[in-house]
């Protein structure tokens, strides 16, 4: 029992503060580096109201500074599309401009996808409370909202992030309601050329 204790607490080390300031300032170095990145999800979804998880995957592409696909395959299809300050919805093949209110309420989920994936603007302290951990292979941020509107979506965002690459690995979104949406990223490719009919619609 000590041993597992003890392995626990090494697995995750809370970093000091100018631990935290050299950890941030590597990870947006390498996002300041990324021109785009594509790669394939699995989220998952756990929640009171559902006897099981339920899971979806789909693909992503970015290419900076503000265009991105994110697309679900499977178990249906749909897809956000944002294309500057164009913002579509695609449903079963069918295209839709998101203006309004939905436009804002999508746009706040596009930003923190964007910014979970790219890394650019993610560590804004006038948004988060933000606590950085050492967890073995992963250096991880426990993010809780300080905004009135982020609070009533989000009570908390987990982020880790590949030591080796300093890339993004997987995200974690604690709804209000306690409701969590983790997103896993696989077969990341970065830098790499995409074409603009991805993000035409």
């Amino acid at each position: 029992m000590f041993v597992a204790v003890s392995l626990m607490v090494t697995a995750q080390t809370q970093l000091s503060e100018s631990q935290t300031q050299e950890v941030i300032r590597q990870l947006t170095q390498v996002a300041s580096t990324m021109q785009s990145m594509q790669c394939r999800f699995v989220q998952e979804k756990t929640s009171s109201m559902l006897a099981e998880p339920s899971v979806a995957e789909g693909t992503m592409h970015y290419a900076a500074p503000d265009r991105m696909r994110w697309e679900y395959t499977a178990p249906y299809a749909f897809a956000l599309v944002v294309n500057g300050e164009r913002l579509v919805k695609v449903t079963d093949g069918k295209a839709e401009v998101l203006e309004g209110n939905a436009g804002r309420m999508y746009q706040g989920m596009v930003n923190l996808i964007i910014g979970s994936a790219s890394g650019k603007k993610l560590f804004d302290t006038t948004v988060f409370d933000i606590v950085f951990y050492d967890d073995n292979g992963f250096w991880r941020a426990d993010m809780t909202p300080k905004r009135r509107d982020m609070k009533r979506m989000f009570s908390q965002l987990v982020f880790r992030f590949d030591k080796k690459t300093n890339g993004i690995s997987r995200v974690e979104f604690v709804s209000a309601n306690g409701d969590i949406t983790s997103i896993r990223f696989e077969e990341i490719k970065v830098n790499e050329a995409i074409e603009d009919k991805v993000f035409a619609e």
